[in-house]
């Protein structure tokens, strides 16, 4: 009797950690945006999220924007389990330069590719008294020049080409695109550095852009006049470390090669962005571009 009754309860339990392996693993994913909507990572994680249901997996977008991305990072690494992180150099690069972290925040997740790359832009309103980047860069050498950032990675930036052109541009700090434009298109704000996406339908004037925007023809690249400049901002997926969807195949395929299937990324090529495979681990450069980003701003 003893026998049976341990090999019922025994079998209970087996059955118990199954049903919660099952349940977990059956959850909506959460697929965590650290910016509010319409912005380049919104983007990214759209494509991401339909790629993900059409292959039958059970999700949805959430915002937890603000903080420069800290508050989403927190939230995902809280949660752990059926979350998946979509972010940006911003997120995985700058935040540490800016908050001086001595462990990158990437080495909490293991991030996946595609590396989606979106060219970032000078932009003015369309009743500026600027005609041209060079003329923005010669007034910015001469007197204080407001200009605004959606994030941590812009204001590094400006501080960078007033390190290495002698410029004074004075970051204005907003949260998110989605804050800034109409502030641009009302002449409040002289100057926006910003990524390309969310100005695709807008009013206003690009200057400049850090390539060659194939959405965007005939503006010059910023090299043109500051033959120094190069940048290069990407966003990808992340996982946080020991979640349950590490453990999942399907999960994992849908994330290293979602780009693929070209109606999954077309809404991303026509507002500019570039899709490609990830040759290099994404984590390795994340460390590496955090260290290039110190040493430029300390020099």
């Amino acid at each position: 009797m003893k026998k049976y009754l341990l090999s019922a309860i025994l079998t209970a339990v087996v059955l118990s950690f199954t049903m919660i392996d099952s349940s977990i693993a059956g959850e909506l994913i959460e697929v965590v945006v650290p910016t509010p909507p319409g912005g380049a990572i919104d983007t990214t994680a759209r494509a991401i999220s339909k790629e993900l249901t059409s292959k039958g997996i059970d999700n949805t977008v959430v915002y937890y924007p603000g903080a420069g991305g800290e508050i989403a990072i927190g939230y995902a690494l809280k949660k752990k389990d059926n979350v998946i992180f979509v972010a940006g150099s911003s997120n995985f690069v700058f935040l540490d330069v800016a908050n001086d972290r001595a462990e990158p925040v990437a080495k909490s997740f293991q991030l996946y590719g595609p590396a989606v790359t979106n060219p970032m832009m000078f932009v003015v309103g369309q009743d500026t008294k600027f005609k041209s980047f060079k003329e923005l860069i010669a007034t910015a050498k001469k007197e204080e020049l407001p200009c605004g950032v959606s994030n941590t990675h812009g204001e590094i930036v400006l501080k960078r080409i007033n390190k290495e052109y002698g410029t004074k541009f004075t970051p204005v700090a907003y949260k998110g695109t989605g804050q800034m434009i109409p502030n641009i298109i009302g002449g409040q704000l002289l100057c926006a550095y910003d990524q390309t996406a969310p100005y695709i339908n807008q009013n206003v004037r690009w200057l400049a852009t850090s390539a060659q925007d194939p959405v965007r023809a005939g503006v010059p690249t910023m090299a043109s006049v500051l033959p120094k400049f190069s940048f290069n901002s990407w966003y990808a997926s992340a996982i946080p470390n020991n979640s349950n969807l590490l453990q999942r195949s399907d999960v994992i395929d849908v994330l290293k090669f979602w780009k693929t299937d070209r109606q999954a990324v077309q809404s991303l090529l026509d507002t500019g962005f570039a899709v490609a495979p990830t040759s290099v681990d994404l984590n390795a450069r994340a460390s590496r571009e955090t260290e290039q980003y110190r040493r430029l701003l300390t020099q």
